[in-house]
């Protein structure tokens, strides 16, 4: 399910050989799915996972806003759900950097790929 070769949910499935470009492709398919502005030289981290105290979402969106008010080039999509305070953490991250962050705060398998 998780094999770059085979994995249904990627846009571009990559070997190996291919890994660079494809990766590159990949990215800006997840930007455009999320409505980030497409552009494969910025840098884009991603945080997939529970919203739950053990996972310290509220130390991340602590961070994330840090990093935000620093840097111009970067974008940071956060995909997860749990409680419903770190659900409302990560929105109003979208909502403070809306260029800059997606928060997705569903089950969502294939953009999880």
């Amino acid at each position: 399910e998780w094999d770059p070769i085979k994995d249904k949910y990627i846009a571009v499935n990559y070997d190996a050989t291919t890994a660079v470009e494809a990766k590159a492709l990949n990215k800006e398919a997840l930007q455009a799915e999320v409505g980030l502005p497409v552009d494969r030289k910025v840098p884009l981290v991603a945080f997939i996972g529970r919203l739950e105290e053990q996972k310290g979402p509220d130390v991340m969106v602590a961070a994330l806003k840090e990093v935000m008010e620093e840097e111009d080039d970067v974008q940071i999509v956060l995909l997860g759900t749990g409680k419903k305070k770190f659900e409302r953490m990560l929105k109003s991250a979208e909502e403070k950097f809306p260029d800059k962050v997606r928060a997705v705060v569903k089950f969502n398998a294939p953009l999880a790929h």
